[in-house]
This record gives structure tokens, C-alpha cells and sequence, in this order.
């Protein structure tokens, strides 16, 4: 539940693959998906495989917060006929200032498994459950492997879940003539992958004219048609700027160093706290023009590097525990 790739969003595209690859080497096959904000219990064919499913997984991922509609709908499966008693696992998720009554649908978990530190408190608190810290999924492979030849040698700007932010963060592109902006979206706007077909299609079509307009009306703009370009584009980058989460992830796991502007969440501190980052690299959008006037003062230091290290090395570890445990319930059949 909550696959999240239809946002064509780097970042979400990694985590379904990593959640689907460690899902298969472990011989479990995905009978169903229900796409992000889909109103799966009106989705008669997905229920009919929860029908006859082993185990009901949740990617939370950044759905569960300040009372998301959509991220109750998710949680209430815990109540609905098709599921029966078989064990639900919440994974991959955030947890933040949610109402009090979501913990009864937490308690009916057979595995909750966080994201970071600060959601795995909010769970205990709410439910009274034990909640294994796993950091996202997108970091569960570690560091990727470095190319033979790196140069890095550009300033890049990326964008934000917040329309204000990626337009402040925009506006500094143009203020250095060496930077180039960078989405993490195969577009700047994203796709709406609830919508009935018909809409569908007609976003898709909108969305691919406002991508040639702004690359027309707009100089270095850098769009990646896949992970790998993305990747390849960020590892030509000496500092990238970054609104959002899942660059943060990217840059650990490609040693490009980053500044990060706060998000709608506390997902970007908490990752930074659970990998002794500290707060040296998040700052408020009207400080970031004042860390670009020495960018490369914020390469990373030797502490920061062992830091990064060892916390990819964590995430690859914990991930491996964590599909461990689905297999051993999924086997079991225990909710």
C-alpha cells in the first residue's frame, strides 16, 4: 500500500524498487499495489488479492503526519473485512503530530518500522508499541559505488515540496551564473497518479508543455529522464542546495555535500540527527544566500565522512533485519 512512484519522484521511485527487490530475494511476491492517495477500498481487484494475501505491507513513507487524510486512509485497513487477521506491517514511515485515536489503528500492527528516531517516539507514545528504527529506504543499498573519474564542478539548486521555497531557491540560481537547477522530479511539477484516467492524461499532457515553456524561458535547467541521470547530475555537483528530503538521501549515498532548507515535516532534522549530522547543513530559506557566497567552505569534513559511513552502513544492516522479520510473519501468519 502506498506505492509512491507515480509522482515520478526520484526519490520514491528508489524506495518502491528497494522495498520490492528486498521483498523478492526473500521469495515474497507482491499480489497488489495501491498507488499513492488511490482510494483503495473502492479498488475491488486490490482487494480481492488482500483477500488472499500473507501479509499486508505499508510504505508510510512522508504520508503520516499533522492528520493526513490520506494517511489514515492507509492506517485503516487494520479494520476493513478484506483484511481478516492477517498481519499488517507498517515500514519506511514518518510519524509526526498525528490525532490521538490513530494509535488504536497502530495497535494492530504486527511490525511498525520507522524512518527515524523522532517518528519511532511518536509511535511508542501513541500505541505503547516497541518500534524499530530503520532509516529510509532509499538509503538501504549504502554508498554507491564512486565513478572512475569525478569532477565536480558545479553549484547545484534543486526544488521543494513547498512552491514558495523551490521559487526563493530558483530565484538564487540566477544570482550565480555557475549554478544549474535541479529537480528531483523528472518534471518540476508532478504527476497525479489518484486522478481518474481522463484527468490523468490531461495532467500529463499540461505537464509536459510547462516542462518545454520553463526550459525555453529558463537557462541551466538540469532534467533527468531517469534514477541513474539524477544520480549522474548530482555527482557533478560541489554543493547542492536542496528543499527535499529525498535529495538529502541521495546526497548521502553519492558523498555529494548539501544545504538543506526545512521541509513541510521534521523528516529532513530527524535524518540528520539519526546520522550525527548535527545542524550544521539545515538552515531557513533567507539564510541560504549567505552559505552560497563560500560554497566550498561546505565540503565535508573527515567527521562528517565517517559519519555518513557509518550510517549507510546502519541503514543496510537494519534494512536486511527488517525484511528478515516480513518474511518470518508472512511465514507465520501472526497479527
Amino acid at each position: 500500500m502506498n506505492d509512491t512512484r507515480g509522482d515520478n519522484h526520484f526519490g520514491c521511485v528508489r524506495v518502491m524498487r528497494m522495498i520490492e527487490a528486498n521483498l523478492a530475494v526473500r521469495g515474497i511476491t507482491v499480489l497488489a499495489r495501491s498507488m499513492v492517495r488511490t482510494n483503495w477500498e473502492k479498488n475491488r481487484s486490490f482487494l480481492e488479492a488482500m483477500a488472499n494475501s500473507d501479509l499486508i505491507v505499508i510504505n508510510g513513507e512522508g504520508t503520516l503526519h499533522h492528520g493526513s487524510r490520506h494517511g489514515e486512509r492507509l492506517l485503516k485497513v487494520v479494520n476493513h473485512p478484506a483484511r481478516a487477521n492477517k498481519p499488517v506491517a507498517l515500514i519506511n514511515a514518518l510519524y509526526q503530530d498525528n490525532p490521538e485515536h490513530w494509535g488504536r489503528y497502530l495497535e494492530k500492527m504486527s511490525l511498525i518500522s520507522t524512518r527515524d528516531s523522532r517518528s519511532a517516539a511518536a509511535v511508542t507514545e501513541a500505541s505503547g508499541l516497541s518500534v524499530d528504527v530503520v532509516p529510509d529506504l532509499s538509503l538501504s543499498a549504502g554508498a554507491e559505488p564512486r565513478p572512475g573519474m569525478l569532477v565536480r564542478d558545479r553549484l547545484l539548486i534543486g526544488d521543494s515540496v513547498s512552491r514558495n521555497v523551490s521559487a526563493s531557491l530558483l530565484a538564487l540560481r540566477d544570482m550565480h551564473p555557475e549554478a544549474y537547477f535541479l529537480p528531483i522530479l523528472r518534471t518540476i511539477k508532478p504527476s497525479k497518479p489518484h486522478f481518474p484516467l481522463p484527468l490523468r492524461l490531461l495532467r500529463q499532457g499540461y505537464i509536459e508543455l510547462h516542462a518545454r515553456a520553463f526550459a525555453l524561458s529558463e537557462n541551466r535547467v538540469l532534467y533527468s529522464r531517469s534514477e541513474p541521470e539524477f544520480i549522474a547530475a548530482l555527482r557533478r555537483g560541489r554543493l547542492h542546495v536542496t528543499g527535499r528530503f529525498h535529495a538529502i538521501c541521495f546526497c548521502l549515498f553519492t558523498r555529494t555535500p548539501f544545504l538543506a532548507v526545512g521541509s513541510n515535516s521534521w523528516k529532513i532534522e530527524a535524518l540528520l540527527e539519526d546520522f550525527g549530522l548535527g545542524k550544521r547543513r539545515l538552515v531557513t530559506q533567507d539564510q541560504v544566500a549567505t552559505h552560497l557566497e563560500a560554497p566550498d567552505e561546505l565540503a565535508f569534513t573527515d567527521e562528517e565522512q565517517r559519519a555518513i559511513t557509518a550510517g549507510l552502513t546502519m541503514s543496510h544492516n537494519r534494512t536486511a533485519r527488517l525484511f528478515d522479520r516480513l518474511k518470518e510473519i508472512a511465514v507465520n501468519g501472526t497479527a
